[in-house]
């Protein structure tokens, strides 16, 4: 019988290690295959945020620290999609091969046609591993495979090769299709009701000039995300780019705008969804809504849609399409004198009637919103196509194409339908044009709305289940595994304080786990070692070093689950943000790293060990023919790679395998003396036990409300207050899904897709890190941005003081408006529009990437630079802005010499991309030398912008040598990795 600690059988230890490697292998591959599957979700997860993100990741790497599955479980379609990713994972061992294909196999039910690139990753089809199958399990390797699937199953492996195709479209229509997609959505139900007063003919007009205008904001977001270095290797989230690039204002400003968005927009969603329905069946509006009120629980509850690009893209196909089959039902009703009805204020003496105008703009710009899927798919654009050019051309392209589908839905809906029954209309055009075009509207209508309406407002709950989550500071809870300077936590508190905490396992120091932390705040860096018996909590040390910050945003509790010379299993308890930086798809002892063919001396003797329960180093020298000397050198190779564990019994060095412990169930000491104590409990001692079970009553009731399980229902609250408010507006008849629309479009998207994306494009032009392969040069104009960005605000001064007549309504457009320009201004304040140098060092472990370095000058690669890359045995010197960093292993350091510099900041930024595509921050020592000034800095690993002022030294070098250009130099000493 195996122990509890065992992570293998006893009969698999004898039954050799092809076995045992080839299932940890499999779990490697499913691992990595998961952790992708995450990865390409979030290209269509619009309002996911960083936080919120870094914790689904810790519960991945929580579950494979568990030996649980992983939140997301692969099928051996998602394998086969995966493969080319994890084919670097599977070694030249065609005995290792062969077993692993005999445990797909075993797992798995597949065609040999469906699975060609799993072929080709595990080498089924070579000749070397068929024989090796069929020596090992006295069969052929064809019987891993079935011969006929069912109907149900074809269909799924259908459905996985269109998504491959999908997800592999060319970048440029990629960017188009997800763009496309997030454009075109629910807010066409109102457009012909709300350029009903004005005509068709006019509303195309309208149409026509508020596109063109998004045409170039949404190419203004383009080229700002593809001057930007976090979205690339950082992950798509807006909010760290306008962090970035806008500061704390604009990253506050862009959240309220976001929870506005997505508050009033599920409103909208809520009343359009059920009016529609109501309208399509004889089931009550009311009801419809509860419906939709319980899916979006339903999913907050599960935390995710599951949505794919290839779902989502389906989907918008879909929509598509009913969107052109309704268009061509109301096209053969179209009236001429519907299509020519045209009523503008001021045209031939009609006088100003601001009822006309009060839905236009709104609904106009809530309709062509869709900036933030630029974001969102630029990574995965961005890799296949660094210059930006597909990302630019393809979310140009997709606004292009909503602005004929709008004209086209317009021209068609509002010339079969009289404006007089669409004016005023509460609910959706759909409903009236059922009544003109027939009841086939119902039908397809009814699945629009559903596609449409229905997984909108699902989208927009989870974000504001995100949201309230993010807001609602409690405690996380994780366990997580460290393998032996091969991992590290960073642990960051929320808010705008500069301080980090990395938390690296060193290994046993005695029997105790010995811990470096890494804190720094701001300038100061400071490192200790600690050993941790039990719990330690950190707290106190962060409230020393950085005592300005309130201590309950820095409470940090360790608790050791197990500890083993290589990895260590934690309990962290924390209430600052946590990310996790290192391998993650190995356990323990790697296998694989020991392991690359079967025939090595290493693995002949593992094998050979594998069969005892222990040996000590005469038996081993015996059995490998060796002396005992050189015998002695292979093991303590062999333990300090974890693979074997020495103990020693009566003083003889003894060697058996390491295996991960799996943790244990112990009892508290003080319950054993508890049971020790003999008699009844003295009267003094048993209130101390009552006053302590009250803490700890205190204590559980405390952990409860801050707890994931009240986070989660209090993440429900926003969903179910709109809910009632839904219910008690279709009670009372108050209901309008156009007003509403339209007036999120004014305070939010107006905002949103109108002054953000100008701002951004004037941060990005002056402290860009990457320069794009093609840009617009004419977007960043005074007249051409200046313009977006006074139509922008000017539309909201306007609604508030002219056209809107609502005081509520009037309050709030002007309240925005002052609260943009003030932001603006605070923005201009804070530096926001600096001129930035940014000097990138860049080591790619990807296979097939190459490490470089990059130099940038307000945006412009920075042509006149010179770097000289230092090395043991000499130096390398590079006249260019960027270049190919050879052997970046061997780099000591980096010199980059940037004269006649004008800018007012610098960023250093190191970093290294995995072979997963994950970034980690490069620690080194940093020298800034400018004149005679010398600066001296550490950057750590934690992912904090090194970000140096420049202005006043630049001033003060240009009054102590006037007419001489300023030379900036900057010297990168990496600092050994340990980690």
């Amino acid at each position: 019988m195996p122990t509890d600690d065992e992570l293998f059988t006893s009969s698999e230890v004898l039954g050799g290690f092809p076995a045992k490697r080839a299932r940890l292998l499999l779990f490697q591959i499913e691992s990595r295959t998961a952790y992708l599957m995450i990865q390409s979700r979030r290209t269509v997860d619009l309002y996911l945020t960083e936080e919120i993100a870094e914790q689904q990741e810790l519960a991945f790497f929580e579950a494979l620290a568990q030996g649980r599955e992983p939140p997301v479980r692969p099928t051996i379609r998602d394998l086969e999609r995966y493969a080319p990713q994890w084919q670097a994972l599977v070694p030249p061992n065609r005995i290792l091969q062969a077993t692993l294909a005999h445990l797909l196999g075993q797992k798995y039910h597949f065609a040999q046609r469906d699975i060609p690139h799993i072929r080709e990753a595990v080498g089924l089809d070579t000749e070397g591993v068929q024989q090796a199958f069929q020596r090992q399990y006295l069969q052929s390797l064809d019987t891993i495979y079935i011969r006929r699937v069912g109907l149900l199953e074809w269909m799924r492996w259908q459905w996985n090769k269109l998504s491959g195709w999908l997800e592999h479209l060319p970048p440029f229509w990629t960017a188009y299709a997800l763009t496309f997609t997030e454009i075109v959505g629910a807010s066409i139900f109102a457009l012909p009701i709300a350029l009903a007063g004005v005509g068709p003919l006019a509303g195309v007009v309208v149409l026509v000039v508020m596109g063109v205008i998004n045409v170039l904001t949404i190419a203004a977001m383009a080229e700002a995300v593809t001057r930007s270095g976090s979205i690339r290797y950082q992950g798509s989230y807006l909010g760290r780019l306008v962090q970035d690039y806008l500061g704390r204002p604009g990253s506050i400003l862009l959240t309220t705008m976001v929870v506005t968005i997505c508050v009033i927009a599920l409103l909208a969603y809520y009343i359009g969804f059920s009016l529609t329905l109501d309208g399509a069946t004889a089931i009550p509006a009311e009801v419809w809504a509860g419906l939709l009120f319980l899916l979006g629980v339903y999913f907050v509850r599960r935390k995710n849609l599951h949505a794919t690009i290839s779902s989502a893209l389906v989907v918008s196909a879909i929509n598509l399409g009913l969107i052109l089959i309704l268009s061509v039902l109301a096209l053969g009703h179209v009236r001429l004198e519907h299509l020519l009805y045209v009523h503008v204020p001021f045209l031939n003496g009609r006088p100003f009637e601001p009822a006309l105008l009060g839905l236009i703009f709104g609904v106009a710009f809530a309709s062509y919103f869709g900036h933030f899927s630029v974001s969102s798919c630029a990574r995965t654009v961005l890799q296949r196509d660094p210059g930006g050019r597909s990302l630019l051309w393809g979310c140009i392209a997709a606004q292009a194409s909503a602005i004929l589908l709008y004209i086209l839905w317009v021209v068609a809906v509002n010339g079969a339908i009289a404006p007089q029954a669409l004016t005023g209309f509460s609910g959706t055009a759909l409903t009236l044009l059922a009544h003109v075009a027939g009841p086939a509207v119902n039908v397809f209508g009814t699945i629009l709305a559903i596609l449409a309406m229905g997984m909108a407002s699902i989208h927009m709950s989870l974000a504001l289940s995100f949201t309230v989550r993010e807001w609602v500071h409690g405690e996380l809870r994780h366990t997580l595994a460290l393998g032996r300077r091969q991992g590290k936590v960073i642990f960051t508190p929320r808010g705008k304080a500069h301080v980090s905490l990395e938390l690296t396992y060193l290994g046993l120091k005695g029997t105790q786990p010995q811990f470096r932390l890494d804190l720094q705040l701001e300038d100061d860096t400071r490192r200790f070692e600690v050993e941790v018996n039990d719990t330690w909590e950190a707290t106190t040390l962060l409230a020393e070093f950085a005592p300005k910050l309130h201590p309950r945003s820095t409470q940090l509790t360790i608790k050791i689950v197990s500890a083993s010379a290589d990895m260590v299993r934690v309990h962290l308890v924390t209430t600052m943000r946590m990310r996790y930086e290192g391998k993650w798809d190995t356990l323990g002892f790697d296998y694989l790293e020991i392991a690359g063919s079967s025939e090595t001396p290493d693995m002949a003797f593992i094998s050979w060990l594998a069969g005892r329960e222990q040996a000590s180093v005469e038996e081993a020298a015996h059995f490998l023919n060796q002396t005992e000397q050189v015998t002695q050198t292979l093991l303590i190779r062999l333990v300090e790679q974890g693979a074997l564990v020495e103990t020693r019994e009566h003083g003889q060095a003894l060697y058996h395998l390491h295996f991960v412990a799996r943790r244990r169930r112990q009892a508290t000491s003080d319950i054993w003396r508890s049971l020790d104590e003999p008699g009844e409990v003295a009267t003094h001692k048993r209130e101390a036990a009552q006053r302590m079970n009250r803490g700890m009553r205190l204590k559980r009731m405390k952990e409860l409300v801050q707890g994931e399980y009240a986070r989660s229902w209090l993440g429900l609250s926003p969903l179910l207050l709109i809910f009632l408010l839904v219910e008690w507006l279709l009670v009372n008849k108050l209901e309008s899904f156009s007003q509403v629309l339209s007036f999120v479009g004014i305070v939010a998207v107006a905002v949103t897709a109108g002054v953000f994306p100008v701002l951004l494009l004037w941060a990005s032009r002056r402290k860009g890190e990457y320069v794009p392969g093609f840009a617009l040069p004419f977007l960043a104009h005074p007249a051409v941005s200046g313009s977006i960005y006074l139509v922008a605000v000017s539309i909201l001064f306007l609604h508030g003081l002219f056209i809107w007549q609502n005081p509520f309504q009037r309050v709030v457009a002007i309240l925005v408006g002052v609260v943009i320009l003030g932001v603006t201004y605070l923005m201009v304040r804070q530096g926001a529009f600096a001129r930035r140098v940014v000097i990138e060092v860049r080591q790619d472990l990807a296979e097939g990437g190459s490490s470089t370095f990059m130099v940038t000058d307000t945006g412009r690669a920075a042509t006149q630079a010179r770097v000289e890359l230092g090395y043991a045995g000499g130096e390398r010197v590079f006249q260019a802005a960027s270049g190919v960093i050879p052997e970046f292993p061997d780099l000591c350091s980096a010199i980059f010499h940037v004269p006649g510099i004008k800018a007012q900041e610098l960023r250093v930024w190191l970093h290294r991309v995995t072979a997963e595509g994950q970034p980690e921050h490069l620690p080194a020592l940093v020298k800034v030398s400018l004149g005679k000034d010398i600066w001296e800095y550490h950057i750590d690993g934690a992912g904090k912008q090194f970000v140096f002022p420049l202005k006043d030294f630049v001033k003060k070098e240009h009054l102590d040598s006037p007419g001489k250009a300023s030379q900036l130099e900057v010297e990168v000493q990496l600092v050994a990795r340990t980690t």
